[in-house]
């Protein structure tokens, strides 16, 4: 099975099912990614320069550049990325024994956020929907609301422009936001809000997300309106949404990048850099929103008023 398509500005080519991954009208192919034969227990990654390591109470991912320049990408206990030195040809090794749908899961999530980050781009964890030609975006770590929200906000007709990985250009004096994937992967326990953005349809994706696909942006970019940080509440208190000042929007900003651990000095500056950048630029809020079910309506007004006032 052959996928192709357009990922935040990248022409993507795999020999496996990404899903609805996207726009698919490729015109150019920046990447390719083969299947390779499944990596064994145990296999030590090769020495070289370490340019990312993040690990909690255990390691989550390691990247390594090797001395003949390829790039060695472990995203552990699933998977191995090997990427060429021009970031165009990759070969994937999963984990023998790990679900053959994860392939497509980490390469719409974790490999494309690497290549972005290594071709110069900063990736947010976060989600984005397009409401009239305005892009709000969501952003936190795992677990914290982003993808809940941008199904809020498609249950109130907005269309969506990425999940889970964010990708903003802040050169124009108004940012954008790049289309990316148009599935939302959803936790369980929202089930309704899910049937109301999607009509009820959804599959369940190789880790086990209930997963919908709402109207797609048209646009390719969409102008950033507003990064709302989701703080979900349980007390009873009523939504509302209280914007940051430049400093604590920025320091909540470079607290979600998408991919954590990096050691590149490069890629530190880029993100600082970019984050300052929207901080000055965009509204950044906290939304301090009652979490359901059942949910609350009107959510899409609501945030549009704090920030038009």
């Amino acid at each position: 099975m052959m996928s192709q398509t357009m990922l935040y500005g990248l022409g993507i080519e795999t020999d496996f099912d990404l899903h609805d991954a996207g726009a698919s009208d490729l015109e150019k192919t920046d990447v390719r990614v083969r299947t390779g034969p499944d990596l064994q227990t145990n296999v030590p990654q090769p020495s070289g320069e370490r340019l990312l390591d993040f690990e909690t109470n255990e390691p989550w991912y390691t990247l390594v550049r090797t001395a003949q320049g390829d790039l060695h990408f472990r995203v552990h206990g699933v998977c191995d990325y090997l990427i060429s030195s021009d970031f165009r040809d990759v070969e994937l090794r999963m984990n023998a024994g790990v679900e053959r749908g994860m392939d497509g899961v980490m390469t719409v999530g974790a490999l494309v956020s690497l290549l972005l980050y290594l071709k110069g781009t900063s990736v947010f964890h976060g989600s984005a929907v397009d409401v009239g030609g305005r892009g709000i975006a969501f952003v936190g770590h795992s677990g914290q609301g982003k993808t809940t929200m941008a199904t809020l906000f498609c249950a109130e007709g907005a269309s969506v422009i990425t999940d889970d990985v964010l990708v903003v250009d802040s050169a124009q004096m108004r940012p954008r936001i790049r289309r990316g994937t148009r599935e939302l992967r959803l936790r369980s326990g929202i089930e309704e809000l899910a049937d109301r953005a999607a009509g009820g349809a959804f599959r369940v994706s190789a880790d086990a997300r209930r997963v919908i696909a709402p109207r797609h942006s048209d646009a390719a970019d969409v102008p950033l309106h507003a990064i709302v940080v989701p703080n979900p509440t349980r007390d009873g208190s009523p939504m509302r949404f209280e914007r940051l000042g430049e400093k604590d929007a920025l320091l909540a900003l470079l607290g979600f990048p998408r991919l954590m651990g990096w050691r590149d000095q490069s890629v530190l500056s880029r993100v600082f850099k970019d984050a300052s950048v929207l901080a000055a630029r965009v509204p950044v809020l906290l939304g301090h929103i009652p979490w359901g079910p059942p949910f609350p309506e009107g959510i899409t007004t609501a945030l549009l008023t704090t920030v038009d006032a």
